[in-house]
């Protein structure tokens, strides 16, 4: 049996229109995009304190409670901030993400450099190591921009593939309707 949202052109049309808004809000308003995901992050965040708390309230053994209580406030006050001060948020977790590709970078350099005798030069491996040192310095010295960047990238990859299931959905749509290998009439037979 096959699955309908993954062989239909309605399927294909609604991830298509979907990925397209998402796309295009990351690209055109990626300053307002980036602030939104942090809040909605931050509201999830809430969300979970709140039913640690709530489980922490009617817990009955003692460590247990004590652990949820510890859960839940954390949670509560990680949300808060994250709500309140979206744009430090994001700052804070582009920060974190440029100390992670410097480390990698360094690592991976290292790694190349050391291995390099044994195994031959690798000219891939300097290079991404040297790539991902410099993608770690630009986001450190720059966070908010850098993931603004991020962020216009991965809204560029999603109107690509918006575009390329619009085309699917084109195709799926013109394309003859079978049942047991006859075809039919579209109105006799519907996909969703």
């Amino acid at each position: 049996m096959q699955n309908r949202m993954f062989t239909s052109y309605r399927g294909a049309l609604i991830r298509g229109i979907i990925a397209l808004i998402a796309g295009g809000l990351a690209v055109f308003v990626p300053n307002i995009t980036l602030q939104s995901i942090v809040v909605y992050i931050g509201l999830l965040i809430l969300l979970g304190g709140l039913v640690s708390l709530l489980f922490a309230l009617r817990s009955k053994n003692p460590s247990g409670r004590n652990m949820l209580m510890t859960q839940a406030v954390f949670n509560l006050i990680i949300g808060i901030l994250f709500v309140a001060l979206p744009a430090t948020m994001v700052k804070i977790f582009v920060i974190v993400l440029g100390v992670g590709f410097l480390f990698i970078g360094i690592f991976q350099l290292m790694g190349a450099l050391n291995t390099r005798h044994d195994y031959g030069w690798s000219w891939i491996y300097f290079i991404i190591s040297i790539l991902m040192i410099i993608a770690g310095a630009v986001m450190l010295t720059n966070p908010f921009s850098s993931a603004e960047t991020i962020l216009t990238f991965i809204g560029v990859l999603m109107l690509i593939y918006g575009v390329s299931e619009l085309y699917m959905a084109w195709k799926l749509s013109s394309k003859p309707k079978t049942y047991q290998g006859r075809e039919v009439e579209d109105t006799h037979f519907k996909e969703l």
